[in-house]
């Protein structure tokens, strides 16, 4: 898989742990079992931007109307996470003997997950000599932005139902050795 991971997300569940370390002694290869629990999650936190919710269903802090109205303007969803898709497809996981890690390598992710405040910046323009928008006084060439506060939206994590259907891909797993 290309790119470093900027947000993984361990599990210590100790019910979980005694599960594989059931399935370990018994299995020794542990790595289709984490290959399943990979899935598990990966497909949790794929719906995640769906339902716009965190691991234990609260819903994310809605938009400010005016970055529903910028989104809008600038022909994007107004989802929530969701301005391309690129942070939502760019979700893997990677499964082995000794665990499975699931993350992003958007480098954006982890202010997503946690919130923070973006640095002040100089907004310049792209594509033209300045800079208008409805309200303004007159065209920019330049304008210095304060930075924004990004709230803590997490996608990343596991709720009760993906821990037991972790409990049920160990238990699957469990039978086939047997």
């Amino acid at each position: 898989m290309a790119g470093a991971f900027t947000l993984i997300n361990k599990i210590d569940d100790r019910e979980i742990v005694k599960a594989l370390d059931r399935l370990h002694a018994k299995a020794g290869r542990m790595a289709p079992a984490m290959k399943n629990i990979g899935e598990v999650v990966l497909q949790s936190t794929q719906n995640r931007f769906g339902s716009q919710t965190d691991p234990d269903g609260r819903p994310w802090q809605k938009l400010k109307a005016s970055t529903i109205t910028g989104k809008s303007l600038r022909g994007h969803s107004d989802k929530i996470l969701r301005q391309r898709g690129y942070l939502a497809d760019s979700i893997r996981y990677q499964a082995n003997d000794a665990g499975v890690r699931i993350g992003t390598n958007r480098i954006y992710g982890a202010i997503h997950q946690f919130g923070d405040k973006t640095k002040p910046h100089v907004i310049r323009p792209k594509n033209k000599k300045a800079l208008a928008w409805p309200g303004g006084r007159h065209p920019a060439r330049a304008v210095n932005h304060p930075g924004s506060k990004i709230p803590a939206r997490p996608f990343l994590g596991f709720s009760r139902q993906d821990r037991d259907r972790i409990l049920e891909v160990v238990s699957d797993h469990l039978r086939m050795k047997t």
